[in-house]
Order: structure tokens, then C-alpha cells, then sequence
């Protein structure tokens, strides 16, 4: 039975990891732009740091000696969006955004709830696949 939690860590790269999940899944995580976006991360910019990271001893996180965590669900939701199977919080903004969309609209667009489209945004939810496919769709009906 699958958990979610993590089995297996390798360091790929001077900020890049490649993890192995409960279920079989294995991604490698490029973590360039996520250490770049917070000012928290900014020791985790040394390779050296960076390559000092370690599953957790429960094996639901990924840990450094800093004190810097990210549990196996946040980990897994950048795997799936470095692999294009589901769409970030930001670039669903950026979408919204780019059509001057109120929130009524975006919902109205995608066939959504307001209250999904406000999750989305939040990053409460994960942005299924099917909801950026439906953005590009979107847009290329717009372009037609």
C-alpha cells in the first residue's frame, strides 16, 4: 500500500535530487528556482550544503542540517510540475492574469467552481493536469 512517504535519495546535481516514493514513482527535482524564490533557501545555494540532504528518519521528508525541510507531498507537487503533469499556483496566476480574468470569470472559462479556481490559486489544491491542458485549450481557441 502506498503512503506518500519517500525510499530511496540521491544527490543529481549541484541543486538537484532524485526521489523515489512509496508507489514506485522517481523524479528528479531541479531546485534552482524554488531556492532562488526565498530568501529562507539562501544556504542551500552552496553545493556543498545542498549536497548534504537526507530522507528524514520516518522518510516523509527531505532534510538538511540548516534546519530546512520539504515534506514528501510538497516534494511530489514540484516532481509533477518540473514534469509538466500539473500546473503551478503561479503560472495559473499568470494565466488568470493574462486574460484579466476576475475569479467568476476564470471559474466560468474552465467550466469551475469559484471556490476551486480560489484553492488553485492559493495552493491548497494541487492544479490538475486536466485544468492546465484546459488553459492551453483555452487559449488556443482564443488564438484561433
Amino acid at each position: 500500500m502506498s503512503l506518500g512517504k519517500l525510499t530511496a535519495l540521491s544527490v543529481t546535481g549541484s541543486q538537484a535530487l532524485t526521489l523515489s516514493w512509496d508507489d514506485g514513482f522517481t523524479a528528479k527535482i531541479n531546485f534552482e528556482g524554488i531556492v532562488a524564490s526565498r530568501k529562507s533557501l539562501v544556504a542551500l545555494s552552496n553545493p556543498d550544503s545542498f549536497s548534504a540532504a537526507k530522507l528524514s528518519e520516518d522518510c516523509w521528508s527531505v532534510e538538511w542540517p540548516q534546519g530546512i525541510d520539504f515534506g514528501a507531498p510538497q516534494l511530489r507537487r514540484w516532481a509533477d510540475e518540473q514534469a509538466d503533469e500539473t500546473m503551478s499556483a503561479k503560472n495559473f496566476r499568470a494565466w488568470i492574469d493574462g486574460h484579466d480574468f476576475t475569479l467568476d470569470q476564470a471559474a466560468a472559462a474552465l467550466g469551475l467552481s469559484r471556490r476551486t479556481i480560489a484553492y488553485y490559486l492559493s495552493g491548497e489544491h494541487v492544479i490538475p493536469k486536466t485544468v492546465m491542458l484546459a488553459t492551453e485549450g483555452f487559449d488556443g481557441r482564443m488564438a484561433a
